[in-house]
C-alpha cells in the first residue's frame, strides 16, 4: 500500500491537478492508496498562487484577503473531515474547481454548492470551522508544512507500506506547463519509478525536483 501525502493550496487549481494526476495513477495502477491532504499556505505559496490568478504580489490589500480566503478553505477542510476523510478530501477538490476552474467567488454560495457536491452536512461545517479543535488541527498541519520545509503547493510526498525499509520520495516539481496531460506524464514518469533507494539521484528531462525522506518524521 502507499502512503500519500500532498501538501496543497486549498484554492489552488495547480494543486488540483496534481491531485487528479496521482489519484488517476493509482488508480489505473491498481496501488491502494491512503491519502493525507495537508492544507499549507506561508509567503512563498501565496505569492506564487497571487502571481498564478494574476493578481501582483506586492498588493497589499489583495494578499491579505487572499490569505483570508485561504485560511477559511483549510478551516472548511477540516471541519468536513469531521464527517469523513473521503467526503472531506472531495469537498476540497470540490472548492479548488468551483473557486479557479469555474472562476466563482468564494463566498458563501460556493461554498455551499461545494458541500452538497460532496454529500456533506453545510450546517455542521460551518458550525464546527469555528472550533478550538479545527483551529488547532489548521496549526498543526502549519507546524508540520514547516518541520518538513515543505516550500511549494503542491508538494507530494509517497512512501510505500509494503517496503518499510525504502526511504520515501519527495516531488515538488511537476513542470511549468499548467496543462493537466503535462502535469500527468511528469508525475507518472517519476512515480513509475515507485520508490527510490536512498542513494539514488533522481533527476529527469522533466526538471523535477525531489528528495528522500523518512515516514517517522511525517508522524506523531
Amino acid at each position: 500500500m502507499w502512503e500519500v501525502f500532498l501538501y496543497i493550496n486549498p484554492l489552488c487549481s495547480y494543486c488540483l491537478k496534481v491531485e487528479r494526476s496521482i489519484i488517476d495513477f493509482t488508480r489505473k495502477n491498481n496501488i491502494d492508496t491512503q491519502y493525507h491532504f495537508v492544507t499549507t499556505f506561508n509567503m512563498a505559496t501565496i505569492t506564487d498562487y497571487m502571481l498564478m490568478t494574476g493578481f501582483k504580489p506586492a498588493d497589499l490589500e489583495k494578499r491579505n484577503e487572499v490569505t483570508e480566503n485561504i485560511y477559511e478553505a483549510a478551516l472548511l477542510y477540516k471541519a468536513a473531515a469531521c464527517q469523513g476523510n473521503k467526503k472531506a478530501r472531495n469537498f476540497l477538490m470540490n472548492i479548488q474547481n468551483e473557486v479557479n476552474v469555474l472562476d466563482k467567488p468564494f463566498n458563501e454560495e460556493t461554498i455551499k454548492l461545494a458541500v452538497d457536491k460532496s454529500g456533506l452536512d453545510f450546517k455542521a461545517i460551518i458550525t464546527e470551522k469555528n472550533s478550538e479543535a479545527v483551529k488547532k488541527a489548521v496549526k498543526k498541519d502549519q507546524e508540520l508544512t514547516c518541520e518538513m520545509k515543505i516550500e511549494k503547493a503542491p508538494t507530494v510526498v509517497v512512501f510505500d507500506d509494503d517496503n518499510p525499509q525504502q526511504p520515501g520520495l519527495m516531488i515538488n516539481r511537476f513542470g511549468s506547463d499548467t496543462s493537466e496531460d503535462t502535469i500527468n506524464d511528469n508525475l507518472t514518469a517519476m512515480l513509475e519509478r515507485t520508490i527510490p533507494q536512498p542513494d539514488e539521484n533522481i533527476q529527469s528531462g522533466y526538471g523535477h525536483q525531489s528528495r528522500i525522506i523518512n515516514i517517522e518524521n511525517f508522524r506523531r
